[in-house]
């Protein structure tokens, strides 16, 4: 990589000026011909014997000047270890005591003007990017974070008369050695700095991702919202942002939160078509494996049918989401299963009680046992009818949501695997509902049967084509 260059170029300027006070003078003389070494001494001297030079802007500034310089090379830099930090720590002092930088910027000899902070920021810049190199993520993080420091004064003072809102190069790197260095608030902070100034690009969309991300993690309400609404400003055509709230919702809100928060959105008309996506996938999660220990089957029923609601919300929105209708179908079939499971119990349990029955000539005996026998069916005979309804509403929405899904996903990338397991199930499924709609109106309905018996030999065929 290129070395940054120095924003201004120092000519030794080898005239005799007159210090602003009589107490600089030595450290001047040696300043002028470049014997920083000599000047180092004079500025030490003053500082460590005359109290009243600690309260004095220049008296700082000189120190700037002198130790950026030692700093600034390389052979004598070694010689003064800490320069760097002592001309920086000098700089902050000089800037507190004069924040309008008014003898920095009117020097008595032109050259010296901001000359210590193209040093501080262009040999902090190099050292970090050798750290940086090197994988020493901490020195190399410290060392941009100077850079970065300096690089705000040139902003500020727009010194590269470029009108530049930040100093990109600095506060990226500075970001890079702290994400690699796991130092995750610090490299927040520096991708802020793109999003306060609300800067976008392909190139700095990672770093709202991060910001969105640590915020996440961190459950920092505050930042997350702030941070997501410029992203969204800043980035108007992309989805991704819904994917990273949704995480966010998820993290910091319990499963009845977020109802209520969904129902509000909703009820308000400000949910996207893939935000409704994910609303019911966060729904459907805690319904399975280790999150539902706790829930009981009315819980669940209540989750999975919000989340049958966002699906297919999603789907009417945006009819290209093939997958928001495959969940809604997929979730409906689940429900016919069950119910149908629960008919068939309930008719083997009636079985069982017919096989059970005594069999005698006994009028009255026969008379008891059949009275019996109906005071014991005529519960399960109750739940199988009361059952058929609800059977036959899940299995006619399977069919819709489920025939919608592989209409949208038919002639889409069979290399894909979720599209082509969509596909694959969609069509096993409508067979099987088909099959089942079939045999109800077999011997009752032919035109019924034959429409069936077609959709099932279609469907049936088709599990061929994803196998």
């Amino acid at each position: 990589m290129k070395k940054t260059s120095l924003l201004f170029i120092f000519v030794f300027a080898l005239l005799a000026s007159k210090a602003q006070d009589k107490m600089y003078k030595n450290v001047q003389k040696y300043f002028i011909t470049a014997s920083y070494e000599e000047a180092r001494q004079e500025i030490d001297k003053l500082i460590a014997n005359n109290p009243k030079a600690l309260d004095k802007a220049e008296t700082w500034l000189w120190c700037t000047r002198v130790y950026s310089e030692l700093y600034f090379s390389e052979k004598v830099r070694g010689r003064y270890p800490g320069c760097g930090n002592i001309a920086f720590e000098a700089f902050k002092k000089y800037e507190a005591l004069e924040p309008d930088y008014k003898m920095l910027a009117n020097a008595t000899v032109a050259a010296w003007n901001w000359r210590p902070l193209d040093i501080l920021y262009v040999t902090n810049f190099n050292i970090g990017r050798k750290f940086f190199e090197e994988k020493q993520w901490d020195s190399s993080y410290h060392s941009f974070l100077t850079a970065v420091y300096m690089g705000d004064v040139v902003i500020k003072n727009d010194l590269r008369g470029n009108g530049a809102k930040i100093d990109t190069l600095s506060v990226l790197y500075a970001a890079y050695a702290a994400q690699n260095g796991k130092m995750e608030s610090e490299a927040s902070a520096l991708y802020e700095k793109f999003a306060d100034l609300k800067i976008g690009g392909k190139e700095i969309k990672d770093a709202y991702l991060y910001i969105l991300l640590h915020a996440s993690n961190t459950k920092d309400k505050e930042k997350f919202y702030k941070y997501i609404a410029i992203a969204k400003e800043v980035y108007p055509d992309d989805q991704d942002w819904d994917d990273y709230e949704m995480d966010f919702i998820t993290k910091t809100t319990t499963v009845e939160e977020r109802i209520t928060q969904y129902e509000n959105e909703d009820k308000a008309g400000t949910i996207s078509a893939r935000k409704y996506m994910l609303y019911g996938q966060s729904f459907i999660e805690v319904t399975k494996g280790d999150a539902a220990d706790n829930l009981d089957s009315l819980t669940i029923k209540k989750y999975e049918g919000i989340s049958i609601d966002a699906f297919k919300k999603a789907y009417n929105k945006d009819n290209t989401l093939g997958l928001a209708a495959y969940n809604a179908g997929l979730l409906y079939y689940n429900q016919f299963s069950e119910l149908d499971d629960a008919i068939s119990s309930n008719r083997r349990a009636l079985q069982r009680l017919n096989t059970s029955k005594t069999d005698t000539k006994d009028p009255k005996k026969k008379a008891a046992a059949e009275a019996e026998f109906k005071k014991q069916a005529e519960p399960i005979k109750q739940v199988m009818a009361d059952l058929e309804k609800p059977t036959m509403e899940a299995i006619n929405n399977s069919i819709e949501w489920l025939e919608k899904s592989y209409n949208t996903m038919k002639d889409g990338d069979l290399n894909d695997r979720t599209t082509k397991n969509c596909l694959k199930n969609s069509v096993k499924w409508l067979a099987n509902c088909f099959i089942y709609k079939r045999e109800k109106v077999k011997g009752k309905d032919t035109k019924a049967y034959d429409e069936y018996d077609a959709k099932f030999n279609l469907y049936d065929k088709l599990f061929e084509k994803y196998e």
